[in-house]
């Protein structure tokens, strides 16, 4: 399951990338070097070019991802960040990258609907 969970978030990795891409050179080194760039967390030319065009959520999403990567096969994949109890199994099938619990999260989107 581990490598299972691996290809589906360099899969919503790749795609998050895919959107900024603007040349045909872009997407053939995307389809290329994007696992070994997380592997060795290297920022190269192209990595930072992509970056630079992502918005703000598509970075977030991107850096969430990233640290589950680095978590996976881990023990601490797959405990909240908040709390540090198990996330449950079904959200992260839905949420591969996700960090908290549903009652963490939860909690922090309320707050962040309440500083609105």
């Amino acid at each position: 399951p581990v490598e299972d969970i691996r290809k589906k978030l360099l899969t919503q990795r790749r795609t998050l990338f895919r959107q900024a891409a603007q040349t045909e050179d872009e997407l053939l080194w995307l389809e290329t070097d994007v696992e070994s760039e997380v592997q060795e967390r290297g920022q190269g030319e192209k990595m930072v070019q992509l970056l630079d065009r992502l918005d703000e959520r598509m970075k977030a999403e991107i850096e969430s991802i990233d640290r589950a990567l680095v978590k996976l096969g881990t023990a601490r994949y797959g405990k909240c960040e908040q709390c540090g109890k198990d996330i449950h199994q079904s959200r992260l099938e839905a949420l591969p990258a996700a960090a908290m619990c549903m009652v963490c999260a939860q909690a922090g989107e309320n707050k962040a609907a309440l500083r609105k």
